[in-house]
């Protein structure tokens, strides 16, 4: 799957499932996690469960907070608590249901496990559509666990076609997004875009459905690409996702200046994510402009003087990015020890294992 079609894919497994009536005094905490900013959630969060610790909201937003930071044992036990406090919430027993399915698409996670993670999967499925037949992140969770699982586990492609169809009536732009994900995987970028152009023409005030058009259209090298960017940057400037993209855009031109521009206004608007940075030095590595490897350092050493947001690169890809930068400019020692400090943050990266035996 390709990088930006696999980020939209991650960003579905999020359940951001915080309605109720819990909130009501803290209406920031849902806008913030909407909008993708879980360093600023989490302390609220936090306050909010010290002084009610059964909180069922509060506990569902630390167990999104947790995920989206890549705790998924954390996301996990934060759930079930949920799920204890009110086995007749909806809401806690979904994100139980994704937070499961996010360990079974884990490769880290053996087989074995993911039998065991398989029934509890299946069973959360079942009570939160029995408490919430029409709750959508149990009828996305559902078309990823039949079209990823194989036959023996209750998986099948058809059933789900049939889950996405199902999706699709109870919200066409999720519906169509959710297809357009499974239509990535089969290696088919005309019904993916497809799919996408469908999903804004669902709801063209969505977010998520701008994004992935415009991400699909970057792809394919689109001109359009940009006017879907700067649609969804105009429904909301707060978020990192439309400047990550404006400066993918920017690169693939060569338009440094504009680069400069956006990364700029990138900064002024969401401070504490530096995702478009990375973004920039990614695709210049990508398309292996020689003549900005410097700029591509720069970027990504901005990105490691603070902590990464929830669902972006984390510091540990951002090193062993470097590593390569620092390789392209000659500088092998130096990339040697940024992927050493990869891979001792983060040893699961085995592509930049082999990077590092390529360096010694």
């Amino acid at each position: 799957m390709s990088r930006s079609l696999n980020r939209v894919g991650k960003i579905a497994w999020l359940a951001l499932l915080l309605a109720g009536s819990a909130w009501a005094q803290q209406p920031t905490v849902e806008k913030l996690l909407a909008e993708g900013h879980y360093g600023r959630a989490r302390p609220l969060v936090q306050a909010a469960l010290e002084k009610h610790p059964q909180d069922i909201n509060a506990l569902v937003a630390l167990s999104t907070i947790q995920w989206a930071f890549g705790q998924l044992d954390a996301a996990t036990a934060t759930a079930e608590r949920a799920v204890l406090a009110a086995d007749g919430s909806a809401a806690a027993h979904a994100q139980l249901l994704n937070v499961l399915g996010a360990k079974l698409a884990d490769r880290r996670i053996g087989s074995f496990e993911k039998v065991g993670l398989a029934r509890r999967f299946r069973h959360e499925a079942d009570r939160t559509l029995q408490l919430d037949p029409r709750n959508l992140y149990a009828h996305e969770a559902l078309a990823r666990f039949y079209w990823y699982a194989p036959a023996i586990a209750g998986g099948g492609k058809s059933l789900a076609r049939q889950v996405v169809q199902k999706l699709v009536q109870l919200d066409g732009g999720r519906g169509y997004g959710m297809k357009a994900e499974l239509d990535a995987t089969e290696g088919n970028p005309a019904a993916v875009q497809a799919d996408w152009q469908q999903a804004v023409a669902a709801n063209p005030g969505s977010y998520a459905a701008r994004v992935g058009l415009a991400s699909c259209l970057l792809e394919a090298g689109s001109e359009r690409a940009e006017e879907q960017a700067k649609k969804s940057l105009a429904l909301d400037p707060s978020r990192i996702a439309s400047y990550r993209l404006l400066a993918a855009v920017h690169v693939a031109r060569a338009q440094w200046d504009l680069l400069d521009a956006e990364l700029n206004r990138a900064r002024a608007a969401v401070p504490d994510d530096l995702a478009a940075e990375f973004a920039a030095a990614q695709a210049i590595l990508d398309r292996n402009i020689a003549s900005q490897w410097g700029r591509a350092e720069q970027y990504l050493r901005d990105y490691l003087k603070q902590p990464s947001e929830g669902l972006e690169p984390t510091i540990a890809l951002a090193h062993w990015r470097l590593g390569m930068v620092l390789e392209r400019e000659g500088r092998r020692s130096a990339a040697r020890s940024e992927v050493e400090t990869a891979l001792r943050l983060d040893p699961s990266l085995d592509d930049a294992r082999k990077d590092l035996r390529r360096l010694q």
